[in-house]
């Protein structure tokens, strides 16, 4: 199995909080040039969405803890990355969130699918 490189792991840290940074988040010329064509994301609440509800989304207050907490990023094959962390809230009572990504590269990072499960941490 190929490993990530430093660069290409701290590639991936930079291009998840961007998800978490309302200029690049709600910047549809960005999202759409992230976001793989079949990307899907399963939210917090368990509701699951498709790349074009992720498009339309209104902006929203994002609250998030920068930098992300114990951020892992590990090749699962050729070109394929699985990347783990815990989002904490910074002002809100929701708590901290699991949260999982798998990035694809072809020739470019992009975001493939999201996970995120609420913990009691």
């Amino acid at each position: 199995m190929q490993e990530l490189s430093r660069d290409e792991a701290l590639t991936l840290q930079a291009m998840e909080e961007a998800m978490w940074r309302p200029e690049t988040r709600y910047d549809s010329r960005y999202m759409d040039a992230v976001l793989a064509p079949a990307f899907t994301e399963v939210g917090r609440s368990g509701r699951t969405y498709t790349r074009e509800e992720t498009l339309e989304m209104p902006p929203l207050d994002i609250d998030i803890e920068l930098p992300l907490i114990d951020f892992s990023a590990i090749a699962i094959c050729e070109d394929v990355a699985l990347v783990r962390y815990i989002s904490l809230s910074k002002n809100s009572s929701r708590g901290a969130t699991h949260r999982t990504s798998v990035w694809t590269n072809d020739g470019r990072w992009r975001l493939r699918f999201h996970q995120a499960t609420p913990t009691d941490l």
